[in-house]
């Protein structure tokens, strides 16, 4: 069965992921790499395309009431200086070039580190976001556990992963381009991480598909859709889901 069919499983059972053993990556996860087409990629270079990219997120906490918020996996920081300053920002993430880059870019409190149990004092924020961080997590499920008690209550997890059930994936198989970073050890589907976060005592709010009106969107990733002969899926619709939970209260 492939890893692609194991995900589809999901649908029919009780777990919330499929583990996926991880790969070396030989440097730290932010430097110079291949991208799932070959080519060699520098994020650092790239920030206004990447705060582009995780706009629509910035956008959803700039519409709350101004409060306290936490960037887990904040990566270089794209997402984060485009908070407000109305929030008092914080940063969690384990790469010391993160935290290098994001102290360049942001005045928010950046810690060095991942999220643990007792990370945090229980109630201490109005927003947790975790964007392309999840299917990074060994054990996502206590991960869940403890957003869920940092946050206040009426306070919002907003969660972003690769969607394991997509297009994509169903036509690609194991040449979905997800499947490509070495550190996806946790994969779902939008349906298993729906129901992973009502059952931890979430109300979703809302779940985003984000593609059209962004740079992936292109007449070249619906022609290589249909042909579905390429070594790697595009970049499509549902391949990746933002989901937006609220902790009640």
């Amino acid at each position: 069965m492939s890893i692609i069919d194991r995900c589809l499983e999901l649908y029919r059972g009780e777990n919330y992921y499929v583990s996926y053993p991880a790969r070396p990556l030989p440097q730290d996860y932010w430097d110079l790499k291949k991208d799932p087409d070959g080519n060699v990629r520098d994020a650092a270079s790239e920030r206004d395309m990447r705060k582009a990219d995780v706009r629509y997120i910035a956008d959803y906490v700039n519409a709350r009431a101004p409060g306290t918020v936490l960037d887990i996996g904040f990566g270089l920081g794209e997402l984060i200086e485009q908070i407000e300053e109305k929030n008092t920002c914080f940063g969690l993430d384990p790469s010391e070039l993160a935290i290098e880059i994001g102290r360049q870019r942001c005045d928010a409190d950046l810690r060095l580190g991942v999220l643990e149990p007792g990370s945090f004092s229980p109630d201490s924020f109005d927003v947790v976001v975790a964007n392309h961080v999840i299917e990074h997590v060994d054990e996502p499920v206590p991960f869940v556990d403890t957003i869920f008690e940092i946050l206040k209550p009426g306070g919002d997890f907003v969660c972003g992963t690769p969607n394991f059930a997509s297009a994509a994936a169903r036509v690609f198989g194991d040449r979905f381009r997800l499947l490509h970073d070495p550190t996806h050890v946790s994969l779902f589907t939008d349906d298993s991480l729906i129901r992973l976060l009502r059952d931890k005592g979430f109300r979703i709010e809302q779940v985003d598909y984000p593609f059209f009106g962004t740079r992936f969107a292109s007449v070249a990733a619906f022609e290589t859709m249909v042909q579905a002969s390429a070594e790697v899926s595009p970049a499509f619709w549902g391949s990746f889901v933002t989901v937006y939970a609220r902790k009640p209260g």
